[in-house]
């Protein structure tokens, strides 16, 4: 199984990490820039790509992570990313965005006629970006919901990454149902509750001193 992940000056890593880490060691994982040159990541590492939007559009592949962050030099003065994402989406890859994702994948326009989610709003966005953008997401279906899936496409906002992570794992088949629900409430299901020092639990003390 062969997933490509699309990266962009100004994208995000850390919203596909998860995906991406889930992912390892059970499907081939290609990286691809708009020129084909590394990628300086938002992390700090220097990622070598497959290659180019050229070779995206031409790839074998079963699905297409679209991170978000800051999409201008993907969709300025037109959008870039467009033919190989309709491209990978007609040959049948599950094409999955977050955050900014989403608006690079409504530019192409897979979102048209579909259910999708996004966080261009008067809830996320200032008035200026929700204007800029407003038009990329005529004829699609908004949902006010942390993910939303939609045959072969996923939206998915920016805090929704372990969503995220597993419903792109369960849709690829390389978690089974309960893997991926528990993967999704991990943090949920692990956490201790309130850090200390919160009104509720206050932080352990040595001679009266707070220990943090």
């Amino acid at each position: 199984m062969h997933v490509a992940i699309l990266l962009y000056p100004g994208c995000i890593f850390f919203e596909i990490a998860l995906a991406a880490e889930t992912l390892a060691g059970r499907c081939t994982l290609s990286y691809y820039t708009p020129d084909g040159e590394p990628h300086h990541a938002s992390n700090g590492a220097t990622l070598a790509p497959a290659g180019d939007l050229s070779a995206l559009k031409s790839a074998s592949l079963q699905a297409v992570l679209v991170p978000g962050g800051d999409p201008r030099s993907l969709m300025l003065p037109v959008p870039r990313a467009s033919e190989p994402l309709r491209a990978q989406a007609a040959a049948g890859a599950l094409v999955a965005g977050i955050c900014a994702g989403n608006l690079v994948m409504a530019g192409a326009g897979l979102l048209v006629g579909r259910r999708g989610t996004h966080n261009y709003t008067a809830e996320h966005a200032p008035a200026e970006k929700i204007a800029a953008t407003r038009h990329f997401w005529d004829g699609m279906q908004f949902v006010r919901a942390d993910l939303v899936q939609d045959g072969p496409l996923i939206t998915a906002q920016p805090w929704a990454y372990r969503q995220y992570a597993a419903a792109v794992a369960r849709t690829l088949g390389v978690l089974d149902e309960r893997e991926a629900r528990d993967l999704e409430t991990y943090v949920a299901r692990r956490s201790y509750g309130e850090p200390f020092g919160s009104p509720r639990i206050p932080a352990p003390s040595v001679n009266g001193e707070a220990v943090r």
